[in-house]
């Protein structure tokens, strides 16, 4: 599996940080219907019920992810993690975006844990990953995004620099149809989560909505 480490200075400013890993290979495709007829029909609606009402400092997931934010200098109510922008749009009544056969899966993972996950094309990705804080001027060009400032946010990196983070993820890893060696990271800020469990779940979705094989699973510590 895919070298990842978390920098261990991190840990020292808040030690709830983990990274639930999954690594596989799919054949991306389009958007699948009947994926979404199930979505629409019974999954969303039973996260609209579940999120009713509620802070969202007071849902699961995206507590500790808010907490994080705070812990590293990021306004949380400016700089809102992927997930919350997710369940936003869901309250909202607003449809989401359909992307293709993998992202819809992490999107769908996301929306019922409330932690942010993350998928990237491990051919864009050179050497060990490391999760780290952004330096002053890092930040990349977001998938349907112009440039992100990502100085303090904790990103992923690699030998080419910072592609990814709990906020929005880069073009640059970004996952497109065709047949692709995948890296889904969940990114957990929160210690009361099963994360194993978790990667369970997620593991079983991508293998029945986007026809994942050789899934591999690991947490990071």
């Amino acid at each position: 599996m895919q070298e990842i480490s978390i920098d261990r200075d991190l840990l020292t400013v808040y030690p709830d940080i983990r990274l639930g890993c999954l690594q596989f290979s799919a054949d991306v495709r389009a958007s699948d219907e009947h994926f979404w007829q199930m979505l629409d029909s019974t999954v969303l609606p039973e996260i609209q019920e579940k999120i009713a009402g509620k802070e969202w400092s007071e849902i699961p997931g995206i507590r500790g992810s808010r907490l994080a934010y705070k812990a590293f200098g990021r306004n949380p109510g400016r700089w809102r993690v992927s997930s919350e922008a997710l369940l936003r749009r869901v309250r909202r009544g607003d449809s989401l975006y359909h992307v293709n056969s993998v992202v819809d899966v992490n999107n769908l993972i996301s929306l019922e844990s409330g932690l942010s996950v993350g998928s990237y094309d491990l051919r864009q990705i050179q050497g060990p990953i490391r999760l780290r804080k952004g330096g002053p001027g890092e930040g990349y060009d977001g998938i349907g995004k112009e440039f992100l400032d990502m100085e303090n946010m904790l990103v992923l990196a690699d030998e080419q620099g910072i592609f990814g983070s709990s906020m929005s993820d880069s073009r640059r890893a970004m996952v497109t149809e065709g047949h692709r060696e995948i890296l889904s990271v969940i990114y957990c800020f929160e210690a009361g989560i099963d994360l194993e469990q978790l990667l369970q779940k997620a593991s079983q979705a991508f293998r029945q909505y986007a026809g994942a094989v050789d899934v591999e699973t690991r947490i990071v510590p």
